[in-house]
């Protein structure tokens, strides 16, 4: 599928922005919104693969970024959730609605 309206350049940063964002919430213990963010990096990959080589290669680095920052969010969900389970056993069932 093509996205001829598609600026990589801008859909790299404004992805990256998107997941700093996330983590920094995710690291606070705040929920976040992931929606649309695997529609948005899939499209900008099916993007970039089309693109000949050269073209496609100075995106390289910009995109090991987002893998990084896309793996630190999950460490940071993953551990959010780790403690909030923690915590909840912790409290007991007792505290549950109806209880």
């Amino acid at each position: 599928m093509k996205h001829p309206a598609l600026n990589p350049a801008v859909e790299l940063k404004q992805l990256g922005d998107r997941i700093d964002d996330a983590l920094s919430h995710a690291k606070d213990g705040m929920a976040v919104n992931l929606s649309d963010l695997e529609e948005r990096a899939s499209a900008l990959c099916e993007y970039l693969l089309a693109l000949p080589a050269l073209e496609a290669r100075p995106y390289a680095v910009k995109l090991e970024r987002l893998i990084t920052g896309l793996n630190a969010l999950e460490e940071a969900i993953a551990s959010s959730f780790g403690n909030l389970v923690a915590n909840a056993v912790a409290v007991g069932p007792d505290l549950r609605p109806g209880k």
